[in-house]
């Protein structure tokens, strides 16, 4: 072996394993807390459904696994059906969380539960990301509590409703970053 080929072997072995690293997803699982305010109108849909169009607004707490804390702010669009004769309540909703000015993620939840103390229960699905974020995918269980079925049904349809505090909770969000 030429002195040549045994310098450049080593030069060669590096490049690759820089541009691999380069290229691995960053993954990881984190814990979030989203306290938030609300405010929509609810309308009767059925003599025993409303429906609650809004936006839910808050600040994301997110720790790592290994205690790092970052936080984020978030404006979630949602609609939310309560029906009464069942005592049961269902939610979709889209939210950003802006990190940044140049990185945010952008997410969907869903849920279902019973409303009067019960909670909503279901998904959060990180779907994109701009910055730092882009092309981020994950999930995580969400957990949404909202004293937003009590209050809403005594008002009147296309009534305004401001709910001044509640909790979404994101449990062992998964996420990958290319």
């Amino acid at each position: 072996m030429t002195m040549r080929r045994i310098f450049l072997a080593p030069l060669v072995l590096m490049l690759l394993s820089i541009g691999a690293s380069a290229q691995a997803a960053e993954t990881g699982t984190v814990q979030a807390a989203i306290p938030w305010d609300g405010e929509g109108r609810v309308y009767q849909v059925n003599p025993t459904t409303i429906v609650f169009m809004g936006a839910l607004e808050g600040i994301i707490y997110v720790e790592s696994a290994t205690g790092d804390m970052n936080e984020g702010f978030v404006v979630c669009p949602v609609m939310q059906l309560l029906d009464a004769e069942s005592g049961t309540t269902q939610a979709t909703g889209h939210c950003e969380i802006t990190a940044s000015p140049n990185d945010v993620l952008y997410a969907k939840m869903t849920c279902t539960g019973e409303f009067g103390g019960g909670g909503c229960s279901g998904d959060f699905e990180l779907t994109d990301g701009e910055g730092k974020f882009e092309g981020i995918s994950g999930s995580g269980k969400l957990t949404v509590r909202s004293p937003l079925g009590v209050i809403s049904k005594d008002m009147s349809s296309g009534a305004v409703v401001r709910v001044a505090t509640g909790l979404a909770q994101i449990k062992d969000l998964k996420y990958s970053i290319p």
